[in-house]
C-alpha cells in the first residue's frame, strides 16, 4: 500500500483493528537475509561512521535485526498469521547505507546486481509503538539531540529490537551470528521490544501496558526505505499518571525532550498540522497505520477514534 506522503508508505497493514496479536507474528531467520557486501563500498561506510561518531560521540554500532521481507498468511476469522524474514546487520552499516550520501547509487546497483533495491542496504528494523492511555489520549514526544536519527522532531516511542536481548551479553555484531538465535525468541523480542521502548523512554511500567498488537509494517524513504514495525498498545494509566511517569524520568529519559499527548479523536487531524510538519516520518507512518486500522472496524468509516 502506497501513501500519498513521499516520506513513507505503508507496505503491510492489518486486515482488523487492533493488528494482528502476538501469537500469530512468526519468524524466519536465514543469512540470505543479510545486506549484500559490496567490497567497493565498505571502507565508505567506515567514513560514514566516523564522521557521525565525531559529531555524535554516543552512537554505538549494535547488531540489529535486518528486516528482508514480510509475507502473511491465511487469512482465519480474526486475523491472518505473519512472518518476519529477517537476517543481522549492525548500525554501522545502517547508518553508512540507509543515511549515506551515497544511497541512491547503491539503490541503483541494488536493482542492477539483485533486481532488489534495498539489497546493498541494512535496513535495520525499526520498532514502534501507538500508545493508548486510559483516557484515549496517544503518547508523542520530541526526539532530542544525542539520537542516531530523526532530531528533534516528533515522534511515537520506539527504537529497535536488539539481538543482544534475544542471545544476552554483548550487543556486537561479531560475536552474534543467526546459529546462536532461536526463532521462536527473536520472536519473542520483537514483541517484547515494543514494551521496552515504551518502559525505557516513558517510564510506565510494563504492568501497566498491554500486549502489543501489530498494526503493520513501513517504510521509511527520507533513508532508503529503513523498515519500522508499527504497534498499538494499550496503557492501563490516565493521561496525567503517564505525564507524572515521564517527568520522573525513565533509563532512556535523555532520548527525548518533551512529551504530548494528543485526544484519538483528534489523530485524524495531524496530518498537514504544524506538528505533522515536525514528525519523524515513522511516527507519521505509525498515526496512518492506526487511522487505516481502525477504519475497517464497522461503523468506523467517518470515525477513527
Amino acid at each position: 500500500m502506497t501513501n500519498m506522503d513521499v516520506e513513507f508508505t505503508l507496505d503491510f497493514v492489518a486486515p482488523k483493528f487492533p493488528g494482528i496479536p502476538p501469537s500469530k507474528l512468526q519468524v524466519q531467520l536465514c543469512k540470505d537475509y543479510n545486506r549484500k557486501l559490496l567490497p567497493s563500498n565498505e571502507t565508505n561506510i567506515d567514513r560514514i561512521w566516523e564522521l557521525r561518531r565525531k559529531n555524535n560521540p554516543k552512537l554505538y554500532n549494535g547488531s540489529k535485526f535486518r528486516f528482508h521481507t514480510i509475507k502473511a498468511g491465511s487469512f482465519g476469522e480474526d486475523s491472518c498469521s505473519v512472518t518476519f524474514c529477517l537476517g543481522l546487520t549492525g548500525y554501522k552499516d545502517f547508518i553508512g547505507t540507509n543515511w549515506a550520501d551515497n544511497a541512491a547509487e547503491l539503490s541503483a546497483l541494488g536493482k542492477k546486481d539483485f533486481a532488489n533495491s534495498q539489497a546493498y542496504m541494512a535496513d535495520a528494523l525499526g520498532v514502534s509503538a501507538f500508545v493508548q492511555t486510559q483516557d484515549d489520549l496517544v503518547i508523542f514526544i520530541r526526539r532530542s539531540a544525542s539520537v542516531g536519527e530523526a532530531q528533534g522532531l516528533w515522534d511515537i516511542p520506539g527504537g529497535h529490537p536488539e539481538p543482544s536481548e534475544v542471545k544476552g551479553g554483548s550487543s556486537k555484531l561479531e560475536e552474534i551470528t543467526l546459529s546462536d538465535l532461536a526463532e521462536l525468541d527473536v520472536r519473542n523480542e520483537l514483541i517484547n521490544s515494543a514494551i521496552r521502548e515504551v518502559r525505557d523512554e516513558i517510564n510506565i511500567p510494563e504492568s501497566k501496558l498491554g500486549e502489543p498488537y501489530l498494526m503493520g509494517v513501513s517504510k521509511n524513504h527520507t533513508c532508503s526505505g529503513r523498515p519500522g514495525m508499527q504497534f498499538f498498545v494499550k496503557c492501563a494509566l490516565l493521561s496525567s499518571e503517564v505525564r507524572e511517569m515521564y517527568q520522573a524520568g525513565g533509563s532512556e529519559a535523555e532520548e527525548s525532550t518533551e512529551l504530548k499527548l494528543i485526544h484519538l479523536s483528534d489523530i485524524c487531524h495531524l496530518e498537514g498540522s504544524d506538528m505533522w510538519k515536525e514528525m519523524a516520518p515513522l511516527g507519521k507512518a505509525c498515526v496512518q497505520l492506526y487511522i487505516t486500522v481502525r477504519s475497517n472496524l464497522p461503523g468506523s468509516a467517518n470515525d477513527v477514534s
